[in-house]
């Protein structure tokens, strides 16, 4: 048998703390949240979603625990954050934030896995997650503060960190009864092969006119998201110029290349703005611009935690191409991630009308993090190639 978190059984009094804390929190919150108008059909909504996304990370872990675990650990978030929204009803803002925990959590799940089946050696997403939740904090504040959005932004901002911080918390409750057996193994073994195999063309994105083209692509659909928003935007033109400065900035610094930066930048933009071209941004529905910047941000998440990846692949001495490739071909559990958030979203269907604009941006903003920033990446590198040593050049030399 095989234990995902070795060691953590040597913590029991540390877990039960913990287990106690949440106990108490939620039932706290759960409280609270009773007093208020309580929507019996988004509690059905969620309950359908969490067995939707449970489906799909099971297709992705082969392991029931597993798929449990990361479909119901952000659920507690939500409680928690719910005493925050005063019984006010804020459309799929809950949901998206949901669905960024289920990408959180299955993230983790595959780290977790990679790990087992000693696949390389991956990041966990946390440090992604705080940047990224510390990012919608800060853009949320700056373009909503005593606007029309703002109990909206606000209920964004606590539901996406309270789900982050709830997947945080019941990872290390659970890791302990979670064990892998020989079978298992040889499974998922062979489920990665096929998957590898299915993904392995993706690589193609890495080849520099390949990459050029993808990333003419991505500015296209900036330019024409950029038109929708425009008389939004217009409204003071100093909000995206600092959105742009703090996304680029504080993605470049974490991901350690200001190329990096740029890309990430320009992969958010695309998928905040595209969410406001496909009309999510409604002027009945003000919560809509807050459901677009979430969306950012989940391609911000999830590209970010690609960029991370291929530094440590380049520490390793892979050339930059050759990470920007395995990104590409890799991309199987940030995809079966996506598509555990996007099947989260489609029970929003039965509540809101015109709801499957969000189902839709939430599977473009994952498709854009996992699969469009590596190519947008290869695009920036061919522009603006970066310094190569001797040792690097004649390492290439060699090789041909």
């Amino acid at each position: 048998m095989f234990a995902a978190q070795p060691g953590t059984g040597r913590h029991t009094a540390v877990v039960s703390a913990v287990a106690s804390l949440v106990g108490i929190a939620t039932a706290t919150a759960t409280v609270l949240a009773y007093y208020q108008t309580i929507a019996v059909l988004d509690i059905a909504a969620l309950a359908a979603a969490a067995l939707l996304a449970a489906l799909v990370c099971l297709w992705q872990t082969r392991h029931a625990m597993l798929a449990i675990l990361a479909a119901t650990a952000p659920l507690p978030g939500l409680v928690w954050a719910a005493p925050l929204s005063g019984g006010s009803q804020f459309g799929v803002v809950p949901f998206l934030s949901y669905g960024f925990g289920v990408v959180v959590a299955a993230l983790y799940a595959q780290q977790v896995l990679d790990r087992l089946l000693n696949h390389g050696e991956n990041e966990s997403p946390w440090r992604a997650a705080a940047v990224t939740v510390g990012l919608l904090a800060v853009l949320a504040a700056l373009w909503f503060w005593h606007g029309e959005g703002a109990d909206a932004a606000l209920q964004a901002s606590a539901d996406t960190l309270a789900v982050v911080l709830s997947v945080l918390l019941l990872w290390p409750l659970a890791a302990s009864h979670i064990t892998f057996d020989e079978d298992f193994v040889a499974d998922a073994n062979r489920a990665r092969e096929r998957r590898a195999l299915r993904f392995d063309k993706l690589g193609n994105g890495a080849i520099p006119r390949w990459g050029l083209a993808l990333t003419g692509i991505a500015l296209i659909f900036l330019a024409l998201g950029w038109f929708d928003a425009e008389p939004m935007l217009r409204q003071g033109w100093w909000r995206p110029a600092v959105s742009v400065v703090l996304v680029c900035g504080a993605l470049g610094t974490f991901a350690r290349g200001w190329r990096e930066g740029l890309g990430l930048g320009l992969i958010t933009a695309v998928a905040g703005l595209a969410a406001l071209w496909w009309r999510i941004y409604d002027g009945r529905a003000p919560f809509g611009a807050v459901s677009a910047l979430q969306i950012a941000i989940l391609a911000a998440f999830i590209g970010l935690c690609a960029a991370r990846h291929m530094r440590i692949w380049r520490r390793e001495g892979d050339p930059p191409e050759m990470a920007r490739r395995r990104a590409l071909e890799d991309s199987s559990g940030a995809v079966i991630a996506t598509l555990a958030a996007t099947a989260a979203m489609l029970p929003v269907l039965l509540l809101h009308a015109g709801a499957t604009v969000f189902v839709l941006a939430t599977l473009a903003a994952g498709l854009l993090g996992a699969l469009l920033f590596p190519a947008v990446l290869t695009g920036l590198e061919t522009l603006l190639p970066r310094r190569q040593s001797v040792d690097e050049v004649f390492s290439k030399m060699r090789k041909r």
